[in-house]
């Protein structure tokens, strides 16, 4: 039989070949506690405590799944974000901290503009993925009408399963974005926000193994050698699709952010900026469509 504390040291140890040590450390406090149901706080408590065999077998096969790079959220089948569980798999992205980060600049953005809070505002996430941007945009705002569309069928149903479990409504739509850029099926918003693929096909070999093996290709790349394919496509259905005085966030990259900006501004924005998330980096960039607000 194995210990709790045991197993901990087992999964920092075999996770340290691949990841650094704090990474190493978080990882093995997410397999134990969807294994043993305990919070670090009580594992620590309980260090002494032998996993049952139930426990012992749901180790071993995390600690082999691991062993071979499959990101811990997909393993244990969920990820933390804006303090609400989400359900991930294979079929979308993993959530990432400067995502929250770009949530809550929306939440305060729309909070300061006077108006969009009063009377109902409308806000489209394109590329949902597990619908985590346009869940939490929901139900930080619920006067707010969210929609929600992504290319990908299978992410489309996840992200539904995601707003049921978190018993949010949303509307959403199988949608690709290059192809459907006018998109006259869908209604004119206040807020557009997009995480896009920024990732040129040559710069796979740049990727960590547990990124480029396991998360889906289409929601890292775009599909020619434009970088900025996604980021033209979305400010052209903003053309057609966002009110004049309306917001457009998006995330990116740090070494496209003054250009996204540079499109921004050559395309009727005003006030656009560029943000740094939590590490330095230039991650969001947003501005105000010209003209008084509809």
């Amino acid at each position: 039989m194995m210990l709790i504390k045991e197993a901990y040291q087992i999964l920092v140890h075999d996770m340290q070949s691949m990841y650094d040590a704090r990474e190493s450390s978080q990882i093995a406090d997410m397999a134990l506690e969807s294994i043993t149901g305990l919070s670090r706080t009580e594992r620590l408590v309980h260090h002494d405590a032998i996993m049952n065999n139930e426990q012992e077998i749901a180790f071993n096969q995390q600690l082999e799944e691991l062993k071979h790079g499959r990101p811990i959220q997909y393993v244990i089948g969920n990820c933390w974000f804006q303090q609400m569980q989400f359900k991930v798999d294979e079929r979308v992205l993993i959530p990432r901290p400067e995502t929250e980060e770009l949530v809550e600049l929306i939440i305060r953005e729309i909070n300061h503009v006077k108006g969009f809070i009063q009377k109902s505002c409308s806000i489209i996430d394109i590329g949902t993925g597990s619908g985590c941007i346009a869940i939490s945009l929901k139900k930080a705002m619920p006067s707010c009408d969210v929609w929600a569309i992504d290319k990908s069928k299978s992410a489309i149903a996840l992200a539904k399963e995601n707003a049921s479990l978190l018993n949010t409504p949303i509307h959403f739509k199988e949608a690709d974005i290059l192809s459907e850029a006018k998109n006259d099926s869908l209604p004119a918003f206040n807020i557009i926000v997009s995480n896009p693929p920024y990732i040129l096909p040559e710069e796979k070999a740049y990727l960590n193994k547990n990124v480029i093996d396991f998360e889906p290709k289409e929601a890292l790349f775009v599909t020619n050698t434009d970088a900025l394919e996604f980021y033209k496509a979305i400010i052209d259905f903003s053309a057609h699709h966002l009110l004049r005085g309306g917001l457009l966030f998006f995330e990116t990259h740090e070494d496209h952010a003054s250009k996204v900006k540079f499109l921004l501004e050559s395309n009727e924005f005003e006030h656009v900026h560029i943000k740094k998330d939590l590490q330095g980096k230039d991650r969001i960039v947003w501005g105000k469509k010209m003209g008084a607000s509809l």
